[in-house]
């Protein structure tokens, strides 16, 4: 071998002695090949400097001539090296070759002064024959190492293994130009819905390739090529502007605005004009900066991304939403939660598959989801199907859900159907100021009395008045309100109560449904009040809910939810979350509503005000709010609690 065809650095074949080998190699004979990257190489030239880099490719040099002699070894360049293997080998003989040269490498064999993580991914290429095109063959074993490194570094793939695989990307990147000008790429979108109040908290872009062969893929089967090739540039740009005709017509559909979640890829976040075209695109387009939440993958997270992170905050300031989704495939963006001001993030599906089912694994969950509401982040789980994992990551405080348990991907029209149907709330609400009657404020609904003496007295503040309920027997001294009040598939009933009597299961708050009543008592025997729901049809069928008591001769504000979407209900005392019950039977066809008593106990004496009927489940922070409005208004007659004061000042 010529000495123009040995490397300098490390005195193994070139690229060029390569290719004058495999010239000399018998046509028809049989070969196996490994392609080999360095892990971390970069790091250790930014860390090191590089002369140390060079002693480590040296090192790498003697690893692989040490552990395979009988082969030839080669560097292709930078930190990508070669070996040809031109008898018969075995495919387990191969890999153990493999194994030992990854072990010597992780174990800086040469180079342990070196504290960066250092380690090498490997692609086997078995039993090829000499006549075919070396830059074929370079380029299957190149898929092979790459497909090593993309699945966790430090470890060997042998091509024959994902050749159908590699086959189907050469055919999708021939394909790729074609697909989108024939109209195969299809944009779906997922709802991530509001763990809480079942109401679309985000609108996720989700793409599909439907193949001229009938084959359907998702996008986790292309992006990852487009990405690397380059092609995802256009189709990002073709996603943008179908996602502004589609929420054109959603601001016709719902009357209301949204947030949309677009993939953005790393090469875009690249260029340095990025933020300023998108600010004049949807300018043009009239939509507001605040509906678009551009997402990017955790994968994207890679040493050396200033620029990257610099179109991050420039798209922040432009009035864009900016979120993290794969959060768990590698956990690569956890350094940045404290440096970058993200809006969002979203835990990647596997990641939650495989941790939710372990005991520990859900408190590391549980643990992560705190972190990130710490820091003011929208924390959201993707691809959850089970009931189970929903309430958990509910109970956990995980803001927003998506997957099969809410809805698959939908089509743009389907989603339209599917947002009015289910989703989109009219922010209505009924408001009864009970003062000097029992007309609701918008005059619409109207109660009755059913008994005497109920009074009309000051309520919580000078723009509320309250019921002032006598007590009495079952059902006696009550006012009813009209059923069709509750007649959404989910509500909120907020209201002020100021109990005189504590007697035992005395309902202030009564609705019979079907099968079925709910109930609040603000007394019940062992010093707690109650959210009660209780079936008919079941003498044990009791769905209690016991939470702090109520004080008595003092208000206290109530809010109770019921959440049809998951049949969850939960109770709020002065702005603060105080208990949840699931699995609760369907609460539906509301057939009466009762105050101040019901028809199994003696009637409530005492205050009510503020009462307000919502068809929707409010969150727990307008709840928060809401109470702490209160708590402002002229002549509030309550007494704030000390938890929402600040510093401890009055």
């Amino acid at each position: 071998m010529d000495n123009a065809n040995l490397d300098y650095l490390t005195g193994l074949y070139t690229r060029q002695g390569l290719y004058d080998l495999y010239e000399s190699m018998e046509v028809g004979s049989h070969f196996h090949l490994m392609f080999m990257d360095v892990d971390n190489f970069k790091n250790v030239n930014d860390v090191y400097g590089h002369n140390e880099g060079d002693n480590l490719l040296r090192a790498v040099a003697h690893i692989l001539r040490a552990t395979a002699p009988e082969a030839k070894a080669i560097r292709l360049g930078g930190d990508e090296f070669v070996l040809i293997f031109e008898r018969e080998y075995s495919r387990d003989y191969l890999c153990a070759i493999a194994d030992t040269i990854i072990a010597r490498i992780k174990h800086k064999e040469g180079f342990s002064h070196i504290s960066t993580s250092v380690s090498a991914s490997i692609g086997i290429l078995y039993d090829e024959t000499v006549g075919g095109s070396l830059n074929e063959t370079l380029m299957k074993s190149d898929k092979a190492m790459y497909y090593a490194k993309s699945h966790g570094k430090s470890r060997r793939v042998v091509f024959n293994d994902i050749a159908e695989l590699v086959s189907s990307e050469i055919k999708m990147e021939k394909m790729q130009q074609s697909a989108l000008a024939n109209g195969e790429i299809e944009l779906r979108y997922l709802p991530i819905i509001s763990s809480q109040t079942s109401k679309l908290k985000l609108t996720q872009v989700r793409l599909y390739w439907n193949m001229s062969d009938g084959t359907i893929k998702s996008q986790e089967d292309f992006l990852p090529l487009f990405e690397r090739n380059g092609f995802v540039r256009q189709l990002d740009a073709w996603v943008l502007n179908n996602v502004i005709t589609h929420l054109k017509r959603y601001h016709e559909v719902s009357h209301s605005t949204t947030k949309v979640g677009i993939r953005i890829s790393r090469l875009l976040l690249l260029e340095n004009d990025f933020a300023e075209k998108m600010q004049e695109m949807f300018a043009l387009s009239d939509i507001a900066p605040f509906e678009i939440e551009f997402e990017i993958d955790e994968s994207a997270f890679v040493r050396g991304s200033g620029e990257m992170f610099a179109t991050m905050e420039k798209l922040k300031r432009a009035g864009f939403g900016v979120g993290i989704i794969g959060v768990g495939s590698e956990f690569r963006s956890l350094a940045y939660w404290d440096k970058l001001n993200f809006d969002s993030i979203m835990f990647d599906k596997l990641y939650l598959k495989n941790t939710l089912s372990t005991s520990r694994g859900k408190q590391i969950v549980k643990t992560l989801l705190a972190m990130g509401r710490q820091l003011k982040m929208q924390v959201m789980a993707d691809g959850i199907t089970e009931r189970e994992d929903v309430l958990y990551l509910s109970g956990c405080g995980c803001n927003a859900i998506g997957g099969a348990y809410y809805s698959e991907p939908l089509l743009p029209e389907d989603y339209f159907a599917y947002i009015q149907d289910k989703i989109i709330h009219k922010d209505e609400k009924v408001v009864f100021p009970f003062k000097e009657d029992f007309l609701s404020a918008d005059g619409r609904y109207e109660g009755k009395i059913r008994g005497q003496n109920i009074q009309f007295a000051e309520g919580i503040s000078e723009r509320w008045g309250s019921i002032l309920f006598p007590g009495g027997s079952y059902g006696e001294n009550v006012v009813e309100l009209p059923a069709t009040i509750l007649s959404e598939s989910s509500y909120t009933v907020c209201m002020w109560i100021k109990p005189l009597q504590s007697v035992s299961w005395v309902s202030a708050f009564y609705a019979r449904y079907q099968g079925c009543f709910a109930a609040f008592s603000p007394f019940v025997i062992g010093g707690t009040s109650a959210f009660r729901v209780s079936e008919d049809a079941d003498v044990n069928g009791f769905h209690d809910i016991f939470v702090r008591q109520l004080q008595q001769d003092a208000w206290g504000f109530v809010c109770l939810t019921y959440d049809g979407a998951s049949d969850t209900n939960r109770i709020y005392i002065n702005g603060r979350k105080a208990g949840v019950r699931v699995d609760l039977p369907s609460l539906s066809a509301c057939r009466q509503i009762l105050l101040g008593g019901d028809p199994f106990q003696p009637s409530f004496e005492g205050y009510m005000s503020g009462l307000t009927f919502y068809g929707y489940v409010k969150s727990e922070e307008e709840i928060q709010e809401m109470y702490q409005q209160f708590c402002k208004e002229p002549g509030f007659r309550g007494s704030r609690e000390k938890f929402w004061l600040e510093d401890g000042a009055e």
